[in-house]
């Protein structure tokens, strides 16, 4: 066990320390975290799988400052090790994965706001010594204090928890697993459905009825229902850079005091509409 605990923690550790040492580019994200682990843990297919259900649950999860409601590295990572080594079933996984995730936070946070305000000093340091070095060996050291300590808890969770999974496993009923992927199956509508909460408004309701309309009852994929989706965010894009060159250009006469009598009625009218 401790040989795949390691390999969790690296997992971990990976995501963490790419994504807040280089720019932050989302690969802590369920479905890029899922990829990192199962290129570890030798099962791809599985990790994209698990990642992209999971990516589901938590694409309305968003983490602002100290605001923090769920950290879903940790549970994904757990999760592609419990169906790849252990032969948990992959909704019992995904359902277990989401509450670890949510139980993680707690951690997270204690590392992330308090452990490393400590390190603020170290930093004050290398600032006031004006050494380039200093700096470099300070960031960097940091980051990998910090981001090592927020693998610890992938690594404990699987070192102490996969050998009483996968005696769990054994002995869980049917009726149980049919209800952990029921359970699995509902909690990505409840990722949709905390997305809807921050976008949803009267100019965009149309856009989500369209797609209703295309999969519900046009039968068209996804990937169509995305291909059409892009098309219509270019036309809306043109669409605004139109009026805001309209607008501009009304402004700009208004500001030279060009007088509405010397202006086309075409232009006139244009004025009234957006005045």
């Amino acid at each position: 066990m401790l040989q795949l605990a390691l390999l969790a923690f690296l997992a971990s550790f990976i995501c963490y320390f790419v994504q807040w040492t280089f720019g932050q580019p989302m690969i802590d994200q369920p479905i890029c975290v899922g990829l990192v682990a199962g290129l570890i843990f030798g099962d791809v297919t599985t990790g994209i799988i698990i990642g992209a259900a999971m990516e589901a649950i938590f694409i309305g999860n968003v983490n602002v400052g100290g605001a923090t409601s769920a950290e879903p590295v940790t549970g994904t990572v757990m999760a592609v090790c419990f169906v790849t080594h252990m032969g948990m079933d992959q909704g019992a996984a995904i359902t277990l994965a989401t509450a670890v995730a949510i139980f993680a936070n707690i951690i997270y946070s204690l590392i992330f706001n308090v452990l490393m305000s400590f390190w603020a000093p170290l930093i004050d340091w290398a600032a006031d010594t004006g050494e380039t070095k200093n700096v470099f060996i300070v960031h960097f050291g940091g980051a990998l204090v910090m981001n090592a300590a927020m693998a610890i808890p992938t690594f404990l969770g699987v070192y102490f928890g996969a050998e009483p999974v996968a005696n769990l496993v054994n002995v869980i009923p049917a009726a149980v697993t049919n209800g952990f992927n029921a359970a699995a199956g509902l909690l990505p509508a409840v990722g949709m459905a905390l997305l809807l909460r921050m976008l949803w408004n009267n100019k965009t309701a149309i856009y989500f009825l369209l797609g209703f309309v295309l999969v519900s009852y046009l039968g068209m994929p996804m990937v169509g229902v995305a291909a059409i989706g892009a098309v219509v965010v270019v036309v809306t894009a043109y669409r605004e850079m139109d009026l805001m060159d309209l607008r501009n250009k009304i402004k700009s006469l208004r500001e030279t005091g060009v007088a509405a009598g010397t202006l086309s009625k075409a232009e006139v009218e244009e004025e009234d509409f957006f005045a």
